[in-house]
């Protein structure tokens, strides 16, 4: 596989607030993965990411994406491995495990997705029984949906597959799907909770007696001891209904906090406070509009954790809980704008750090979604824009002034 320079550049449209770079190349299209993975690898020093081979379409079964490590301290950008187990939203899932050595993200083989544990000291590949989508702080095991039927519900975050290998659920509560675990020493994989069982919990279940479960999204809290669980409920005519459930790293004591009525109210992105206990989410409990919202993983009891700013975007709180960290996007015909906000949680007040514009295409799977991602210390951002046209990658850092240049490692 090849090996380039990074090409960092200072980033100063639209009048930043604070130090931002580019660092990778403004002629390739480079991605990292959702706003809740760290793409930055425990000691710092290495960024995992996808290069995508086109970003006019979505991905055909074999259309190959190339996943790649940049090397901060050495400036490059090293390719490692071709899979076709990727998404425009989530790229290949791709992220570390407790060191610098095991880079984690999803394939596919004999027409399904599985995870590869890549060795990055030897070069061995193991290929698992299943999918990723998080792996547990431990390193001992990782959870996932099923890539194949959840992106029926919502494209971009799953896997593509011929059509002779489409999964679909025919009834209500499927008893052989759901969140699956998967053994990263053996590869095991298994069921860990049934949607069978996610059915037995919901609230206001007549609402959904036409309706179709899958398995959409899922997340251990920073502790490795909670998941959190997405399920989409899906009607014939393609409309779903969200609904939020949490349980033990086991699968025990599954229970739904956001029930689809309150998230139906407008509601999106749930995501682990740092204290692994709540879950900070953009919900709308009252008449007030959306809110950033703390739900208690036990009791499922919503509170407000600021009146303002506005809940929106892909949220998270800083690995210190100081900080709130969102993107505020809107489209004016051909182009789309992000801005970076971040939200001090100590006095609440809060600032854009910068905006970048980015070709509009509406909530189309090809969507250029900034998702900003927190690295380890919760010190810089990492986050995702095509200001010329094709996505790359930005670093910001709250700390420094605008247009200063920084050791990246």
């Amino acid at each position: 596989m090849s090996e380039a320079r990074m090409s960092i550049e200072p980033y100063t449209e639209l009048d930043p607030s604070c130090a931002v770079v580019a660092i990778t190349p403004p002629g390739q299209a480079y991605m990292h993965t959702y706003y809740d993975v760290c793409p930055w690898s425990p000691s710092g020093r290495y960024l995992a990411c996808l290069r995508l081979p086109f970003e006019d379409r979505e991905p055909a079964p074999d259309d190959p994406a190339w996943l790649c490590i940049i090397d901060l301290a050495e400036g490059t950008i090293r390719e490692l491995w071709e899979t076709t187990g990727w998404g425009f939203q989530t790229a290949a899932h791709q992220q570390w495990g407790r060191s610098d050595r095991y880079l984690y993200f999803n394939d596919k083989r004999d027409g399904r997705a599985v995870g590869v544990r890549l060795d990055l000291e030897s070069g061995e590949a193991k290929f698992l029984e299943g999918p990723i989508w998080q792996v547990r702080p431990d390193e001992k095991v990782a959870i996932c949906t099923c890539l194949n039927r959840g992106r029926l519900t919502q494209r971009g975050y799953g896997v593509t597959v011929r059509p002779a290998d489409e999964l679909t659920n025919t009834v209500r509560a499927a008893a052989d799907d759901g969140l699956f675990q998967v053994d990263l020493h053996t590869g095991r994989q298994s069921l860990l909770v049934s949607l069978e069982e996610v059915w037995e919990v919901l609230p206001d279940k007549d609402d959904l007696a036409d309706a179709v479960l899958y398995a959409f999204h899922c997340k251990y809290n920073p502790q490795g001891t909670r998941i959190l669980l997405v399920v989409r409920a899906r009607f014939a005519d393609g409309r779903y209904c969200p609904s939020l459930l949490t349980c033990r790293a086991d699968g025990s004591e599954l229970r739904a906090v956001v029930g689809h009525r309150l998230w139906m109210r407008g509601g999106h992105h749930p995501i682990w406070h740092p204290d692994g206990r709540r879950v900070l989410m953009n919900l709308t409990p009252g008449d007030e509009g959306m809110r950033f919202c703390l739900i208690d993983a036990e009791t499922g009891q919503v509170d407000v954790l600021l009146d303002e700013p506005p809940g929106t975007g892909h949220p998270s709180i800083s690995p210190d809980e100081r900080f709130l960290l969102t993107d505020v996007t809107g489209e004016e015909g051909s182009v789309r704008t992000a801005a970076i906000r971040l939200v001090d949680l100590a006095d609440g007040s809060w600032r854009d750090l910068c905006a970048a514009r980015s070709p509009a295409v509406g909530g189309s799977p090809l969507r250029r979604d900034a998702h900003p991602v927190w690295d380890r210390l919760g010190r810089r951002i990492c986050f995702l824009a095509a200001p010329q046209g094709r996505r790359r990658l930005f670093i910001a850092d709250p700390a420094l002034p605008a247009g200063e240049t920084f050791a990246l490692a």
